[in-house]
């Protein structure tokens, strides 16, 4: 049996609302390893917002993040998988749409989940035990005791 997308997922993600200011979404970011935020309204996901959104979108375009709403800059309509998808049918959907973060719901719709091209390349490099040195750089893998200055 093929490994479930839910086996290497970051389970349950806050949300936010898409009518947060992107000051207050770079604020709920910067503690996220996903480096992006699900948005939804009304208990669906409408949309992703990335810190590259907010880079490109608000601080390169000049305009102020306070005054700007997440629901301006967010990427939607949202492509999702089911969280019964193997890790195989969410990288496969993650190529075909170039994406590097893919919302997992539920049979209803709900949040559960979000898989990361980071995360995919983790799982890659477990299962090549770690032996493959450009699989272990994708996936930020490093020696113990090891740590880079950015």
């Amino acid at each position: 049996m093929e490994a479930l997308v839910d086996s290497i997922m970051s389970k349950k993600p806050e949300p936010v609302d898409p009518d947060l200011t992107v000051t207050k979404a770079a604020g709920i970011m910067t503690n996220k390893a996903e480096r992006c935020l699900v948005v939804e309204r009304d208990g669906f996901v409408v949309g992703v917002v990335t810190a590259s959104d907010m880079i490109e979108k608000v601080i390169s375009a000049g305009a102020n993040p306070s005054e700007v709403y997440v629901r301006d800059i967010m990427s939607t309509p949202v492509i999702t998988v089911n969280v019964k998808a193997t890790i195989k049918e969410a990288a496969e959907v993650m190529s075909d749409y170039g994406i590097g973060k893919l919302p997992v719901i539920d049979d209803s719709g709900g949040l559960v989940g979000i898989v990361t091209s980071l995360e995919l390349s983790r799982w890659l490099a477990k299962l090549s035990d770690f032996q493959d040195p450009a699989l272990n750089a994708l996936a930020r893998l490093k020696k113990e005791g090891m740590s880079g200055p950015y």
